[in-house]
């Protein structure tokens, strides 16, 4: 049980510090990549070093104390390196590296010339050279051209010891050309690879500070977007407002008329107790027109949607009332609610505005009078169908086609917005349901509304329903 624990404890200790050596401290955002570029370099040569010199060991060759020394030099180097990189200063490190590089590089090939170091040219050159490319392109063809200088200074070395040996001469020659030309090569590939990286990623920022600029801009068109719905919502209540207006004074004359009734009964008693039923019913009349003006403002009131679970047939059936007045003595208001199809889930006020629009243009279609009828069904499983159904003079294809337009209206200057089935239609489909028209001159209109059931929609968002 205990080595199970200390290995489990073990494995989970590795990633949390793997995950604190690739935590890099950095200064500037901009040396992120190359830090860890740099690390990759100083790790790989520290791990080679002792390897190197061990092989050399082993080897007939053998290691003097000069490459010993060397050595020592090399790895107290890179583990400065590592740590001045680990404490974010990623410039220091890379030229403390590369500097000391080419320092050991030069004494190496003063020293030794430049045949000995042809097995392992390329494991010393390449990491120097990556080096100064981390530290920017002069950085880099410095380098270049000091490792160039290096390998000139070994093979005039090297010549010194063959000068009596022409063809061993042209061997050397081919040598310096070679590593010269691939130094050069190398060079000059890596500085256009970092060229473009370099360009890619201002491509890439541009990019980026464009995408965010256009994001800005979309949120700022959405936000405006979001007020006009708004401005919109709030300009039809208003002319739903207006359309109330007389029906709301006639009803409001009606119970001032019985305030002042009861109130005349009052003074004309006689007894405590029939002056006590005036009072009591001058109070009834008085809280019912309380009611009717409270009505009237909430629905006028400019707030945001409140959405809410409630019965479609029972918010219908208390609008009677509102729907009547919007029509003349002729018209027959049939309200067909029972039995009722489910609960929907949207804001009240706007609900009743969708009704009041589609019934105040059916009366507007039957001036002389007709049938206004609103129908629940269940529109399938998730959805509600509500159908307002008028016998007017109904529309022609054309007009159907455009009557969800916002400003368009066929009715004269000064008796239409164009804004009520508009604002009606962007309601009904915000809350995820549709609505059609089916109309026809000389025919009515029938408006189908569909609108989700109050369960659908808590259970599209993951909220538990009873």
């Amino acid at each position: 049980m205990h080595d199970s624990d200390s290995t489990g404890r073990s494995d989970a200790r590795a990633p949390r510090l793997l995950q604190r050596w690739r935590a890099l401290a950095r200064v500037d955002p901009a040396d992120r990549r190359n830090a860890s570029m740099l690390q990759a370099v100083l790790v790989a040569s520290a791990l080679f070093q002792p390897v190197s010199l061990a092989l050399a060991w082993a080897s007939a060759v053998g290691v003097d104390a000069m490459a010993v020394g060397m050595s020592i030099v090399n790895m107290a180097m890179l583990l400065a390196s590592l740590a001045l990189l680990r404490h974010g200063a990623f410039v220091a490190a890379a030229r403390l590296f590369v500097a000391v590089t080419l320092a050991l590089l030069t004494a190496a090939y003063f020293h030794w010339g430049l045949a000995p170091q042809a097995p392992q040219q390329l494991l010393q050159l390449v990491p120097v050279l990556i080096g100064g490319a981390l530290l920017g392109r002069r950085a880099m063809w410095t380098t270049v051209a000091w490792l160039v200088a290096l390998v000139v200074v070994g093979g005039w070395r090297d010549a010194a010891v063959l000068a009596h040996r022409p063809d061993s001469l042209l061997v050397l020659g081919s040598r310096m050309l070679g590593s010269i030309f691939g130094f050069v090569m190398a060079a000059f590939v890596l500085d256009q690879a970092l060229a473009g990286l370099r360009e890619n990623l201002a491509l890439a920022r541009r990019r980026g500070n464009e995408l965010a600029a256009a994001r800005d801009r979309l949120q700022l068109e959405m936000q405006e977007k979001e007020r006009q719905r708004d401005q919109l919502v709030h300009a039809q209540k208003m002319e739903g407002v207006g359309r109330l207006a007389s029906g709301v004074a006639h009803d409001f004359n009606h119970l001032l008329t019985l305030v002042l009734g009861h109130a005349a009964r009052g003074r004309a008693s006689t007894t405590l107790d029939d002056a006590h039923g005036a009072l009591l019913d001058v109070q009834s009349a008085a809280r019912r027109a309380a009611a009717v003006s409270r009505r009237l403002l909430d629905f006028s009131r400019m707030e945001d949607a409140r959405p809410e679970v409630f019965d479609p047939a029972a918010a219908i059936e208390e609008m009677r009332p509102m729907l009547r007045q919007l029509f003349s003595a002729g018209t027959r208001l049939e309200l067909q609610l029972q039995p009722s199809p489910g609960l929907v889930r949207f804001d009240r006020a706007q609900f009743e505005l969708i009704l009041l629009t589609l019934a105040a243009n059916a009366g507007d279609a039957m001036p002389v009078g007709g049938r206004f009828q609103v129908a629940l069904t269940a529109a399938g499983p998730d959805m509600i169908g509500i159908s307002a159904r008028d016998d007017g003079h109904g529309m022609d294809a054309d007009v159907r086609e455009r009557c969800l337009e916002p400003f368009f209206t066929t009715k004269p200057s000064g008796q239409g917005t164009g804004l009520g089935l508009a604002v009606a239609a962007g309601l009904v489909q915000a809350a995820g349901g549709s609505i059609a028209i089916d109309s026809a001159p000389g025919h009515g209109t029938n408006v189908r509304i569909a609108l989700p059931r109050a369960g659908s929609i808590d259970a599209e968002r993951g909220v538990p329903t009873a």
